[in-house]
């Protein structure tokens, strides 16, 4: 086994993907320990098309125009994660909320819990944050909890919250008492 070889842990798909099977390509950079290995296979399969290589790619280049290219790439080809990833490298707020919302909309959580903070709209902000906590989003929690006038769905988010481990929502509950 020469050097190469030695710096993917698993090597069932070294062959195919270097036989070209685009796939194999993405799955074969999933199991290289070395970064520059892994990024190369991740380039190949992400300039052949395959679109989660594009997001995973993008999300390891240190140049923003060329990690905000592929993850564009990728968002236009509907690809979830890449779609939130995208929205968080625009800088223009009516462009990187409609990505949110688009990215909130798929189900992402944190596309949720980034849109509600970002929403202008007071009602659908609470919208999204509710939805965000019942997913089990424990800092969505805490914030829709601080949203609530009813006292007792308020201990109620703040009970769940905690139970996750928060302390913002430990402190919370003692200052009900």
């Amino acid at each position: 086994m020469n050097q190469q070889e030695m710096k993917c842990q698993d090597h069932s798909f070294r062959k195919s993907a270097e036989e070209g099977n685009v796939a194999a390509k993405y799955l074969h950079a999933l199991q290289c320990n070395d970064p520059e290995e892994r990024r190369r296979w991740l380039k190949e399969a992400a300039e052949a098309g395959y679109i989660p290589a594009m997001c995973d790619y993008a999300l390891s280049c240190d140049d923003a125009d060329e990690r905000k290219h592929w993850l564009r790439e990728a968002a236009y080809e509907g690809h979830i994660p890449a779609i939130y990833s995208y929205a968080l490298e625009c800088s223009a707020p009516d462009q990187r909320r409609r990505w949110l919302k688009q990215a909130a909309d798929a189900g992402n959580v944190e596309a949720m819990y980034t849109y509600a903070q970002e929403c202008e709209d007071p009602v659908e902000a609470a919208y999204w944050l509710r939805k965000t906590a019942w997913e089990g989003h424990v800092q969505a929690m805490y914030d829709y909890a601080m949203h609530c006038d009813d006292l007792h769905e308020r201990r109620w988010w703040l009970i769940r919250a905690a139970n996750q481990g928060s302390e913002v929502a430990i402190e919370a509950l003692d200052s009900l008492e």
